[in-house]
């Protein structure tokens, strides 16, 4: 394929368009603003001061002070008045049924001590000393058979 021929430029008209290039650079580099943001987050009042927080506290203030006044007046009424017994003594209902429960209760105490001796009393099914040796069989093949060395577990 054959060349162009590139136009010849005098060195005089390439250093004129060279500084032409070079100073529209440089005033398009002064002119320019930054791109980055670099003022601080925009702070919204409902981040900051959480109205329903305030609400939960004012609400419990209220409570506390509200149960302090019942017993301020019913430290009053105790100096104000005549003594009286205030820790009477409380009698519970006996329960009719209590000793059907109790029976209920020594009975299944008593099956689950038996079914606790017949476990205890049962010997396992499988040969440990044999399970012991299988075990080592296999790792030793896995060593055998494999190209890196097994931590030895």
């Amino acid at each position: 394929m054959p060349t162009l021929p590139v136009p010849r430029q005098t060195t005089n008209f390439k250093k004129k368009l060279d500084f032409g290039h070079y100073a529209s650079h440089k005033n398009r580099v002064q002119i320019v603003k930054p791109a980055v943001d670099t003022k601080p987050p925009v702070a919204h009042t409902h981040h900051i001061l959480k109205l329903s927080k305030l609400q939960c506290e004012q609400k419990k203030i209220n409570k506390i002070e509200y149960e302090n006044k019942q017993l301020c007046q019913k430290i009053a009424n105790a100096h104000r008045g005549p003594a009286q017994v205030d820790c009477w003594n409380e009698y519970f209902s006996k329960s009719l049924n209590r000793e059907t429960r109790n029976r209920e209760l020594v009975r299944i105490t008593v099956e689950n001590q038996g079914i606790l001796k017949r476990l205890g009393d049962r010997k396992p099914h499988y040969d440990r000393r044999a399970s012991e040796l299988d075990w080592q069989n296999s790792r030793r093949y896995i060593r055998n058979t494999t190209k890196y060395i097994v931590s030895q577990e």
